[in-house]
Order: C-alpha cells, then structure tokens, then sequence
C-alpha cells in the first residue's frame, strides 16, 4: 500500500466535508377576485368564470332635476352633492365579480377616465364636465357584494391606478381549484360634489355630462390575479341624462296684504280733495318662495296702460263711460337691508327696485325629486299710493290700474 497516497486522501476528504444548510418555503394560493361579465359555464358556485369584459351604466334619479350653481369670483364649493346610493354593477349592467381559488388574493385595480380640470380642492383632483367652469370630483365609499366586504374609500382619479380591496367569507368561494364562483355585482355608494370658478356663466342651462377620454368613466378589472386566473374588465358610466342646470331662482311668487285678493290690491275709495290733500299708501308684498342659490333680486315694472306723468301707472278703464280721470297710482319699494327705496317708473328699463335675499338657503341646491333642506324665501315690500296725474283735473268713478313685475336675480 503506498501510504503516502493514502495520508493526502484523508487530508483531501477532511478538507471537503462543508455542511450545506438550505430552507425551502411553500407558496400558498389564495382566494382572488376578478371581474367580467355575467356570462359563464357551470353553476354559479363553480364555473369556468366570464366569457368576456362586462359594463354598466348608473343614472342618477329617475325623475328630472335641476341643479343651481351660484356665481362666483374664483373656484368655490358649488355646494351641491348628487347622491346617487347604492350603484350595483349586476342590477344597473351585465357584471359581476367572481371568487377563483388558486390566485395571489392580489385586489382589484380601478382606472379612472374622467378629463383632468387641472385643479385641485380640499385635497383632491377635480375633473371636467361639458359646462365651461363647472367640475365635480366622485366619491366612492361603502364598497361591498355578496358577503363581501372593503374598507375601500377613494375619490375616484385622484391616481391614475387604485386599489380596490374585497374580502369574500370563506362560506362564498367554494369553486374547485381553477374555478370561480360567481359573487355578485361590484356595488358602492357614490357622490357627486361639484365646484364652480369665475368662468363659469350661472345662467347656463342644459344637461350636464361628466366628460371622459373613453367611451366609458372608469374600468375596474384584477392586473395580476395569479395562477391559472384570468380577469376580464368591468366598464362604469354614469348617465346624467336626468338632471340639468337652473339660473338661480325662485319656484313662486304670491302676492300678499291685508287689501290682497288673488294678485289683486285694493285700494279702497276716495274723493277728488283726499287725492289732493294726500292719501296714505296701501301697502303690499310679493313673497318669493323656494330661492336657490339667490343673492341679489331685481324688479322692473311694466304696464299696457301707462299716466300721464312717467311716474305712475293710468287707468285701464279710460274706455268706459264712468271711468275714473286725472289720477295714477304710484309703487314704491320699500327700503331693505342692503338698498333705498325707491318709486318704481313702468315701461323704463333704467327703472330698478333692488332687494337682496336675508334668510338661508340651507337647500342642497337641486329642484326636483333629489331635493333636501330647506330653500331661502323673500318678501319684497311695496306701497301703492294714488295720486294727481301730473296737473290733470281729477274726475271721480272706477279706477284700476294693472302691472307686471318682472323679477330677475342678477
């Protein structure tokens, strides 16, 4: 035996004895959400999954509505909210989403169309609509299905890509491995909160529509379900059909006073030396009912039958035999909180009574079925008073003098 080789052996095997350590981890598979149509194989609780991309479209309200935006000097809160409750992609479209076993339980990933305003407020994007000015920005919150539960809540387009995270209980996803079950519709609340600028004319009217880069507001689908999963998309619109834009105004206008029947003021009767002398004013208002978004009011005053004198409204029985001559009546708005009184000259566009609305608008700002709180309401205080026409001789008989107020609110 040729010791010498057998010594560097030994010395070769100790050399080589290293002890290798390794640890081997397991991934476990999950239970994933992806979305799609409503369109599957099997049963619902367990199926081959959607055959194909699903859409929906929520309207707001099933009745008109108006909306009023007040001007504005730069960009406000318009202070207008449309609710629009509970939006379900199965009931209002053709989606669903569906559980499948063996993904990454990776969430689902909504992306936003809406047109960038550009503009920011209280923190988040603000998006165009087809009205010049006028923005909005869309909350969802309250996301859920079938016992499925988020604590998602986003404004939508505040990122490009967001993150939507459902938790099914365990008693939902029963598909075999590879399968789905098919869950519910995709279902949350969503608001809508408008903002206005300068830019922005408050006596626009038409329909309002949330503008989009796609013919659809946002898509909702799962990127990377893992495993043999696939998602397909789920398309959001929104139809705004129902609802459009007011100038600020008031719903009613009713004559009132002690003399007051109908929209008519009586003026009682007199003698041609009272009217000389002078007569007390009958006084008498117009109370405007349900003002949104109104500030400043103006009045103008129009009659077919004018006097003599520039200041006063004639008599409109001049045809009959015994009609009333030689005087007029004069309207005087009362003095308010912000302007004079003044004698109100019919047929004269320079002619203006002023007012300005003192009570609350606590009103949500929309006409129509999708109202709430409670709108402003003004009285605008006038006195009517008869008196000489200019230097006629006043002769006695039936009197009646008839104005059209026209109220606008600049």
């Amino acid at each position: 035996m040729n010791t010498q080789y057998f010594s560097r052996s030994k010395q070769w095997c100790r050399t080589l004895l290293v002890l290798l350590s390794f640890y081997s981890g397991c991934l476990h598979s999950a239970n994933t959400i992806i979305v799609g149509n409503k369109t599957y194989s099997g049963s619902t609780e367990n199926n081959s999954g959607p055959q194909g991309d699903g859409s929906a479209t929520a309207t707001f309200s099933t009745g008109a509505n108006q909306i009023v935006i007040p001007t504005s000097a730069g960009l406000q809160s318009s202070n207008i909210r449309l609710q629009l409750g509970w939006v379900d992609t199965n009931s209002s479209g053709n989606s669903l989403i569906y559980c499948g076993a063996g993904g990454m339980g990776t969430p689902l990933t909504l992306e936003s169309h809406f047109v960038d305003a550009l503009v920011s407020a209280d923190g988040h994007k603000l998006f165009k609509t087809n009205v010049q000015g006028l923005y909005f920005r869309m909350h969802m919150y309250n996301v859920s299905s079938f016992k499925t539960t988020s604590s998602s809540d986003i404004y939508i387009g505040d990122t490009p890509q967001q993150t939507l995270t459902l938790t099914p209980e365990h008693s939902v996803c029963v598909a075999d491995l590879g399968n789905y079950t098919a869950v519910g519709g995709l279902v949350s609340k969503i608001d809508i909160e408008f903002y206005n600028d300068g830019t922005f004319n408050p006596n626009t009217t038409g329909s309002i529509a949330l503008l989009s880069n796609k013919g659809y507001h946002y898509s909702v689908t799962n990127a990377a379900p893992g495993g043999a999963l696939t998602s397909h998309y789920i398309y959001q619109t929104f139809n705004m059909g129902n609802v459009t834009l007011s100038s600020p105004t008031c719903t009613s206008a009713v004559v009132s006073g002690n003399t007051v029947q109908g929209d008519t003021v009586s003026l009682g009767e007199y003698n041609p030396k009272d009217i000389l002398d002078g007569v007390d004013g009958i006084p008498f208002g117009i109370a405007l009912k349900n003002c949104f978004r109104v500030t400043n009011i103006e009045v103008k005053m129009t009659t077919g039958a004018p006097a003599m004198s520039a200041a006063l409204l004639g008599n409109s029985l001049t045809a009959e035999a015994n009609a009333a001559n030689g005087v007029g009546v004069e309207i005087k708005g009362k003095s308010n909180s912000h302007y004079a009184e003044v004698v109100l000259h019919p047929n004269d566009t320079h002619s203006v009574y002023k007012a300005y609305v003192d009570t609350a608008d606590t009103s949500n700002g929309i006409i129509g079925s999708g109202t709430s709180g409670t709108a402003a309401n003004q009285t605008l205080n006038f006195v009517a008073t008869l008196k000489q026409d200019n230097n006629q001789q006043i002769r006695g008989g039936d009197f009646k003098a008839t104005a059209v107020f026209s109220i606008t609110y600049p």
